[in-house]
């Protein structure tokens, strides 16, 4: 008598599967960014906002930091990321945001505080923008406009394809606020992307190096800076190591130090212009007898991505984080569908 028995899913299974749905998902709202820019300085009114304030937490915090990037870059506006605990925590509301633009930044639009505040700002004069994955969320009920990701369901714990879509629209909120993104280069990202999700023999390789150690510097610069602290966090979020992000010059200012022979470095580096301050640390940390993992557009790059010469690298950035904390998380055995102890909604308040 015999019996079937299904082979087990491999570990990661739902992350990976999620991953590689980031093509689709940027497609679709590659498509409509020419509204979403229009629907953005329609808000912003004949005149522009004052400023822009982005709110958000987790991987929505690096998202949210991008949109900083690009709009002081394009719009040349003052921006600020919001601290929320200055409310919630030490009841200070918020005062002299009226004219003002809140980008609040929240995957699944249901984290208390995040929707707390977006009210308490439109109180005092913002106008909000919510990014979500969910368009009927008390989020996107709370703000002015709505741009909906329009993701999918996202059931790893790890957030991958509602990061990156979140990215694409930040970058669709400062286009819509003054130069940036355009749309042709929106709708070349998703192609970016798919080819990076079919190497799986970079990743794998790396994953060999980092597996070896409980502790990693991932360092970055301009347009890769969210994406080394995106990295850093599915770095600890899947395998458990001590990974940290860092700016590459707060790197230089101490932090370097934590890098020898028992911590290695993962550099992002694309085409920007801040790119190679990041590639001159390969120097100062092979003095240390730190290995390094370089990421980018470089020629000798342990993880190519395309030089795009645009803030889209953020999101290449992100997705060789991706694919690398997978390929960590298999290679010690580790589950990233589900990390100990976390929950794929954070309810802070």
């Amino acid at each position: 008598m015999t019996t079937d028995t299904q082979p087990a899913p491999p570990l990661g299974a739902r992350m990976d599967a999620e991953m590689r749905q980031q093509p689709e998902v940027l497609a679709a709202l590659a498509a409509r960014f020419p509204a979403l820019t229009d629907e953005v300085a329609r808000l912003g009114g004949p005149e522009g906002p004052v400023g822009v304030a982005f709110l958000a937490r987790g991987s929505s915090d690096h998202a949210a930091l991008l949109g900083r990037y690009a709009v002081e870059l394009g719009a040349g506006l003052p921006t600020c990321l919001v601290a929320p605990s200055v409310a919630t925590a030490y009841r200070r509301a918020p005062e002299g945001f009226r004219g003002w633009l809140l980008v609040a930044l929240s995957q699944s639009g249901r984290t208390p505080e995040i929707v707390d505040l977006a009210r308490r700002y439109t109180d005092a004069g913002a106008s909000v923008i919510a990014v979500t994955n969910d368009g009927e969320s008390e989020l996107a009920r709370a703000a002015r406009l709505t741009i909906a990701l329009e993701a999918g369901p996202e059931r790893a714990v790890p957030a991958t394809k509602t990061v990156t879509a979140q990215m694409l629209a930040v970058l669709a909120v400062a286009a819509g606020l003054g130069d940036g993104l355009t749309h042709a280069q929106a709708e070349a990202l998703p192609h970016a992307v798919a080819a990076l999700l079919a190497d799986g023999t970079g990743p794998a390789r790396v994953a060999e190096l980092l597996a070896g150690h409980d502790r990693v510097a991932v360092v970055g610069r301009g347009a890769c800076y969210p994406a080394a602290l995106e990295s850093a966090l599915k770095l600890q979020e899947t395998t458990g190591l001590m990974a940290h992000g860092f700016s590459t010059a707060d790197f230089r200012h101490g932090p370097i130090a934590v890098c020898g022979p028992d911590a290695p470095a993962v550099l992002l580096a694309g085409s920007g212009p801040a790119d190679a301050d990041t590639l001159d640390l390969r120097g100062a940390l092979g003095a240390r007898g730190a290995r390094t993992v370089l990421a980018g557009t470089a020629t000798d790059a342990d993880l190519p991505w395309p030089a795009l010469g645009h803030l889209g690298e953020c999101l290449t950035a992100t997705v060789r984080g991706q694919q690398l904390a997978l390929a960590t998380s298999r290679r010690l055995g580790v589950d990233p569908d589900r990390p100990q102890g976390l929950n794929k909604v954070t309810m802070t308040n």
